[in-house]
């Protein structure tokens, strides 16, 4: 056939198409009458933005990843046509401040069919959408109380999660305040958005081949695995249960053995009958292991006998001896680690080490690169999940709002833990839980504070108490590890009356504020070793003493079991009232 021929044949097919569309609009609007008419007697606007949401939801997850970034701007302007149809409906921006930015989020969410106005006063704004099929864009908070049969039934953010404008109407079933656009998301989406703490690999091809070969890869967690621990947290969540998370703070290959994870796990089956024994509830116990292969750092580099070398970032990344060579990040190390993770995950879950109870595995969720290649999707529940662990986490260091890690973690299936330090505001731990947790699952989000013994009474209680005031389901988890850190001897170190006072003021201000303290977050191990000073043996024993943690030094077990007493004993008198 003649490329001309040719040309004109496919031209033919596509004038085909067209006209199947062109039909298939003209049913789908003919519909949309019908259901305007069903609606609630012709009162109130016919725009529904939960069931658009779901819509554009559905079609991008159904998608190809080269057709999924059009879905939703195709389908918005296809139902902002259906609404006009339905009823002609216009959109009144108030005020001159963010009007273009305003206007343009508000098409971005809602399509370009209606016409816009122009209004500087708020009150003759509310009017008309009280009285006709008008949306109204505020310029931030309301101002006033909103006229009878008017609601707040959206908001536009940002690209950094900032509310620049409130949308109001007569909805005719009003729905609950949006927690911001939903965005077509795959295990890719985080590239597109600024990655913090992402080691520079020299060679990019190399890398390239270690992610398709982990990609190729069976999960190392199932997702009725997932479910099941998030159907525990959601039990946490109520109070019915409590949390114990811990072990190494990184894992290094040269510490592994088959020995030292039964030891662990057994380590925090101990701890989780200590506390949900006097608590009176049942324990989940989360691990910190089969993954925690790299760690955030304060710095890139550091120096050793007087010379700059990249910092040691956890064996998943580079080599803890103190040069220069080793301190390369190698992409073979990934596959390395991985390997170890699934000699890890048989040993927790082969019964020899967690008995009847599971032991789930976690970590922070920082290499992201890995968490993509390791991404799964569920074809029977429409949902993506990480098969890398049962939880992952979001760092300190991580935690921008418009960040990739953020990104990621919005996406997949699996309870996610959030870490929140002492600089973190009320109105940054809201959008953030708004992101990650938009419908409000119970078992879904871990809030982990992480202040310091010195500065918990001041951040937590606002905290809480944000969350509280709307409405929000989280476990809490106390980390009284990371803000607790010192320097001895010219390595880290913790003091356990440090972890102790943290970990109790936590419980005290949970009790105060009228939350259930779910659980700990900590940084253990099962072996012989003095990372930490105080406990049983009160004097930091320095070089004398085994200090084997490639990072970030750690509880041994007479320290954990101290610990776990404390918060027994905590836990006691509310167990009895109870009991009684």
């Amino acid at each position: 056939m003649r490329p001309n021929a040719m040309l004109a044949q496919l031209r033919d097919t596509i004038d085909q198409i067209d006209n199947q569309i062109l039909d298939l609009v003209e049913q789908r609007l003919t519909l949309c009458r019908e259901i305007a008419a069903a609606k609630d007697g012709g009162n109130g606007l016919k725009l529904c933005p939960d069931r658009q949401r779901q819509v554009v939801d559905r079609l991008t997850d159904r998608a190809n990843d080269e057709t999924a970034p059009a879905v939703p701007h195709i389908w918005r302007e296809i139902m902002a046509q259906a609404v006009q149809v339905q009823t002609p409906t216009r959109i009144l921006i108030v005020g001159k401040a963010d009007r273009d930015r305003r206007l343009n989020l508000v098409r971005q969410a809602y399509g370009s069919a209606a016409p816009v106005e122009w209004i500087d006063d708020e009150a003759d704004a509310l009017a008309i959408a009280a009285a006709d099929d008008a949306i109204v864009v505020l310029p931030g908070a309301i101002g006033a109380a909103l006229p009878a049969g008017l609601s707040s039934f959206d908001q536009l953010r940002d690209e950094q999660g900032v509310i620049v404008g409130r949308l109001v109407g007569r909805i005719a079933q009003p729905a609950a305040p949006s927690v911001g656009r939903t965005r077509s998301w795959r295990p890719h989406s985080w590239r597109s958005r600024p990655a913090a703490q992402q080691p520079c690999y020299p060679n990019m091809r190399e890398l390239h081949r270690v992610e398709r070969r982990l990609a190729a890869r069976a999960p190392l967690v199932e997702l009725n695995d997932i479910d099941a621990l998030r159907s525990s947290l959601a039990a946490v969540a109520r109070g019915e249960a409590v949390l114990v998370q811990g072990g190494d703070c990184v894992e290094t290959l040269r510490e592994y053995s088959p020995g030292k994870i039964r030891l662990t796990a057994d380590l925090l089956l101990q701890l989780g009958a200590q506390i949900g024994g006097a608590a009176d509830v049942p324990a989940v116990h989360v691990a910190r292991l089969a993954g925690q292969y790299a760690k955030p750092r304060s710095s890139q580099t550091e120096i050793v006998g007087g010379m700059e070398i990249p910092v040691y970032r956890g064996d998943g990344i580079n080599g803890e001896d103190a040069d220069a060579a080793a301190r390369l990040p190698d992409p073979q190390r990934l596959l390395a680690v991985h390997d170890q993770a699934i000699n890890t995950v048989h040993h927790l879950w082969d019964g020899s080490a967690a008995g009847s109870d599971p032991v789930y595995i976690s970590h922070e969720a920082l290499l992201l690169n890995v968490e993509q290649a390791l991404t799964q999707y569920d074809e029977r529940s429409g949902r993506w999940w990480a098969g890398s662990g049962h939880m992952l986490w979001v760092g300190e260091r991580t935690r921008q709002l418009d960040g990739a890690h953020v990104e990621y973690a919005r996406g997949i299936a699996n309870p996610i833990g959030l870490k929140c330090g002492p600089s973190m505001s009320e109105d940054e731990l809201l959008r953030l839980v708004e992101v990650l947790d938009p419908a409000n699952e119970a078992g879904r989000l871990v809030l982990i504070p992480r202040h310091g013994r010195d500065r918990i009474a001041d951040g937590l209680p606002r905290l809480m108490r944000a969350m509280k005031r709307e409405g929000r389901s989280a476990v809490w988890c106390i980390d009284p590890m990371h803000g607790n850190g010192r320097i001895a001897d010219g390595r880290k170190v913790r003091l356990v009356e440090d972890i102790v006072a943290e970990t109790l003021a936590f419980h005290d201000i949970a009790a105060a504020e009228g939350i259930w303290a779910g659980g700990v977050h900590l940084e253990l191990t099962g072996t012989d070793v003095m990372e930490c000073s105080g406990g049983g043996r009160r004097r930091w024993l320095g070089s004398r003493a085994p200090y084997l943690s490639g990072c970030d030094p750690r509880l041994n077990r007479q320290q954990t079991l101290e610990l776990g007493a404390a918060i027994a004993n905590w836990h006691a008198p509310s167990a009895r009232r109870r009991a009684g």
